[in-house]
């Protein structure tokens, strides 16, 4: 197999991605309590149970905090995962979940369109970026 040049320059970009995404991962943490104040917990969406797990970390630009949601399944197994930001300038009480029958809706308050959402149960796509951190941040980052 030969080596193309178009075939080394891909591959420097991904390793130039990626390499500062693994080098850089923040360590969330607090999770019970980030749970409790934005509404997670064991929820039942169509007769299955989900645990929603929040948990925060310091933002490197700005006020308030990094939030990770995890949507976790019967199993144990992360299905969705995403990441968005609270604010807490002024003593500002971040926006909870919301929970319709079929979605989970949260704010990130770093868009412009803060309402953001998952539908239940889980895409499969949602549960790629799950176990692919570059990739749900490349897609946190054109959303």
């Amino acid at each position: 197999m030969q080596v193309t040049r178009k075939n080394l320059i891909a591959i420097a970009v991904v390793l130039a991605l990626a390499i500062p995404s693994l080098m850089f991962r923040k360590s969330y943490g607090g999770c019970e309590n980030h749970t409790q104040a934005l509404n997670g917990g064991t929820k039942e969406f169509g007769r299955e149970k989900y645990k929603i797990e929040l948990c925060g970390a310091p933002r490197s630009f700005g006020d308030g905090d990094e939030i990770r949601l995890q949507v976790i399944g019967p199993a144990g197994d992360v299905l969705a995962e995403r990441y968005f930001a609270v604010r807490t300038i002024n003593d500002a009480t971040p926006r909870k979940l919301e929970y319709g029958d079929d979605t989970i809706f949260y704010y990130d308050q770093s868009k412009s369109s803060p309402l953001r959402f998952i539908p239940m149960p889980p895409s499969r796509l949602d549960g790629w970026t799950a176990r692919i951190p570059l990739l749900q941040r490349l897609i946190a980052l054109f959303s």
